[in-house]
């Protein structure tokens, strides 16, 4: 076996169509290394580093699939099949030889990756071991497995499809091109024209199960720190796999008929096992463009469903008591135990959001039945019951919950909440914040290998308190300071000095509003920094404040912190929301008065002006509809089109304008930011555009002092 293995190894340098290739690419990996470390030398970021450092590896892959072949179908070329067949284990030995001369040569790659992600970590001085243990992982998976099923793929091409190098080169390509993000667009065909939904998750299930390398060439999303890199079990599992089914086809060349015969069979058992493996893969994080993919399958959902759905309907009892297990495998396991606060009721609605399956709900006497509709499950005839027993398991595209990072906010609806809420919010796009009024208590026991972030209190995983949300984090996530946690690679880590100085000036402003009862104390709670992937697909989780935690995507700057929290004490949905926090926020942090740059002053003349003539235009065209539209000639639809490029110079001019007078330049500006505040806070349906009609002719009445003209 030595002897062949030094031939092989010989026979492959000495080939000018692998040595000298090979020679290449070595130094051609040599030097994209150098380029990466001049990217982290420029920007300092350390994930955008391995991110360059791992968009080629699907052509890794594919250069030692070319490697595994050409040196394997030399048999064929040099026809020694049925010289090495009249010996004992002949092929099998040449093939095995084969197998372990690619090995060796994909052993010098690792080698280099391995070294250059270890001396990155020391470089960078990050003292972190979960992120070392990652990026280790990550070599391995990437540069050191990946290229072995590359080898076993070409030497199973070349038992089995021989001196057929068009087929070969042709499924190395759509190999490669099934790795990398450029068949979203055919993929999304049939859902884009045809709303087939099935053919378009069919389509991607095929591209996932081909996918050798997690992180796909051309991926435009981030990789966040809490999470890092794709590798979930199951990407093991699957290397497993494609390893195994290779060497399957590569030995039922190898042996005597009957062998191949059960090598036949056992190839097509692996692929079962394959296909069983991956259809039960749980909650995997999907960057993509399908339909299911994190940043679009709760929009798309929700987008689809009745209007009754999202209706929040409050319940008439609450809960007093959760006693949970929860058990965090490939994807959320619970059995969630729930004390009512009544048994007198015909009906118990509760919120649970869809993407977990309910497999039953009982009582102390048994199963009992449900009606699950959407993210409601609704339970009827149960009086004299005050427990019920929900068993479930499931995942969300968002909240994933996995063993290589959790995070379940306790605003989501990951294990059942009292009546009927909505989950999304159409309006605002974005996660409608559920957070009961009342306290609850909680007794919870979380089964998973990594160590669980929590507002509750508790002995490594077993936890219990009163709260109002129950929020879980775990990955690459610490406390990185007291009573703050975060993920200490993040861009941006929590400033203990940032939040006392936002809690100081939420003082003042609450006090100035004349609402101090609307101030909460930051300095009470825990505070959690969700990853920045939270307001990905959504509007409305910049800052949550329960009870006794508050989760938020910003801690490092006090302006910041300020101004999610008011946007999370508003109730409008009107954009002009966020100029008016701005303003108001500004005030506080720096003496805003007029800006001696600032020379020329606003007309409250024009900007009523532009007021009335933004109504005309809008009352004008409000009416258009397609057919109206078709019925025009081209210059009614010019005119339409200018009107349009019009409206939008009026929205801006009055929203700079008018916010600028009311709140910088009028002498009765505190006023101004009082009235607004309750319209925005109230959720006034009120036109914004006639609050600021109305606020600048009392400006024009009272020339801004009070006094009349």
């Amino acid at each position: 076996m030595m002897k062949i293995l030094h031939y092989t190894i010989s026979a492959f340098f000495r080939s000018k169509n692998t040595g000298r290739v090979y020679l290449l690419f070595f130094a051609l990996l040599f030097a994209y290394l150098g380029y990466c470390f001049n990217n982290y030398l420029r920007f300092g970021e350390i994930y955008s580093t391995l991110i360059w450092l791992v968009r080629p590896c699907i052509f890794v892959v594919a250069f030692f699939i070319y490697c595994g072949y050409e040196l394997a179908v030399q048999l064929n070329d040099h026809h020694m099949i049925e010289y090495l067949a009249t010996y004992r284990n002949g092929l099998f030995k040449a093939y095995g030889a084969f197998i372990l001369t690619g090995i060796i040569l994909t052993t010098p790659v690792f080698i280099m990756i391995l070294t250059f992600v270890i001396f990155l970590y020391r470089y960078s001085g990050i003292q972190y071991t979960p992120f070392l243990i990652h990026t280790t992982k990550l070599a391995v998976l990437y540069y050191e497995i990946s290229p072995v099923i590359g080898v076993m793929l070409g030497t199973a091409m070349a038992a089995k499809l021989k001196t057929n190098r068009l087929a070969v080169y042709s499924l190395t390509v759509i190999l490669v091109l099934l790795n990398t993000t450029y068949t979203d667009a055919p993929f999304r065909i049939p859902y884009l024209l045809f709303n087939s939904y099935f053919i378009e998750r069919l389509l991607y299930y095929f591209k996932d199960f081909f996918t050798l390398v997690p992180h796909q060439l051309g991926s435009q999303f981030m990789v966040y720190p809490i999470y890092g890199f794709p590798m979930e079990p199951i990407r093991w599992y699957m290397a497993g796999f494609w390893f195994m089914f290779s060497l399957s086809l590569i030995m039922s060349v190898c042996s005597y008929r009957r062998i191949k015969y059960l090598m036949q069979v056992v190839t097509v058992g692996i692929i079962f096992i394959g296909i069983g493996l991956f259809s039960f893969r749980g909650s995997t994080l999907l960057m993509d463009m399908r339909v299911d993919s994190f940043p679009y399958a709760d929009p798309f959902y929700y987008m689809e469903r009745s209007l009754d759905d999202g209706i929040s309907r409050e319940a008439a009892f609450s809960i007093e008591e959760y006693d949970m297990s929860l058990t965090i495998s490939n994807e959320l396991h619970a059995e969630v135990t729930v004390s009512l606060n009544t048994d007198q009721l015909d009906q118990y609605d509760f919120t649970l959001y869809h993407g977990y399956i309910l497999t039953g709900v009982s009582t102390e006497n048994g199963q009992i039945p449900f009606i699950r509709e959407g993210d409601t499950i609704s339970i009827r005839d149960i009086k004299g019951v005050k427990k019920l027993t929900f068993q479930y398991h499931g995942k969300s595209p968002k909240y994933y919950a996995n063993k290589q990072g959790i995070t379940l906010p306790g605003y989501f609806a990951y294990y059942p909440k009292a009546g009927r809420l909505p989950i999304w919010d159409k309006d605002r796009y974005g996660y409608v914040i559920n957070v009961p009024q009342e306290i609850s208590g909680y007794t919870v026991v979380v089964k998973s290998r990594l160590p669980i972030f929590t507002n509750l209190e508790g002995d490594g995983n077993i936890l219990h308190g009163r709260t109002n949300g129950l929020s879980l984090f775990a990955g690459m996530y610490e406390e990185v300071d007291e009573h703050i946690y975060a993920e200490p690679l993040a861009n941006s880590i929590p400033n203990r000095l940032a939040i006392l100085e936002a809690e100081q000036v939420l003082s003042d402003i609450f006090r100035f509003l004349n609402h101090s009862e609307l101030y909460v104390s930051l300095q009470d709670k825990k505070v959690f920094q969700v990853p920045y992937s939270f307001v990905l697909n959504s509007n409305t989780e910049q800052l949550v404040i329960m009870d006794d935690h508050i989760t938020g995507d910003y801690f490092s700057d006090a302006q910041s912190i300020v101004s999610s929290y008011m946007m999370a004490i508003m109730k409008s949905r009107n954009w002009l929301r966020f100029d008016y926090i701005k303003h108001l926020s500004q005030r506080f942090f720096k003496d805003n008065g007029s800006d001696p740059e600032m020379t020329n002053k606003v007309d409250i003349n024009q900007i009523l002006e532009s007021i009335n003539e933004w109504r005309d235009l809008t009352a004008k065209y409000q009416d258009m509809t397609r057919e109206k539209y078709l019925e025009m000639d081209d210059s009614e639809k010019q005119m339409y089109y200018e009107a349009k490029d019009r409206l939008t110079d009026l929205e801006t001019i009055i929203n700079e304008e008018a916010f600028r007078y009311l709140f910088v330049e009028s002498p009765r500006q505190e006023v101004h930011l009082r009235v607004f505040f309750e319209y925005f806070y109230s959720g006034s349906e009120e036109d914004c555009y006639e609050l600021i009609e109305k606020q600048l002719r009392e400006e024009q009445i009272n020339d801004g002092t009070g006094q009349s003209r």
